[in-house]
């Protein structure tokens, strides 16, 4: 899969570097792969939005070692207006 980099989105390089799978961020957060890919493309739009998107992004960040406000600040940027 390509890492995706939207404007500074690049959670999957993170992620890569660091050799973890998606189905082990599944397994340790319950998230469906799914959800976890869409978090990685940046496609938030089929994720359920507001408050379960900053959710998912904190699981997300917990589960690869990167630093949770961060993401969720450029989310917050890059992706919601309103959130």
């Amino acid at each position: 899969m390509a890492t995706s980099t939207l404007d500074g989105w690049s959670v999957a390089s993170i992620r890569n570097t660091k050799g973890i799978s998606l189905e082990e961020i599944s397994n340790n957060t319950k998230l469906k792969v799914s959800t976890l890919k869409a978090i990685e493309e940046g496609k938030f739009d089929v994720l359920p939005g507001g408050i379960y998107n900053i959710s998912y992004i904190r699981q997300y960040a917990r589960a690869i070692g990167a630093d949770e406000s961060s993401l969720v600040e450029l989310y917050r940027t890059k992706f919601s207006a309103n959130v």
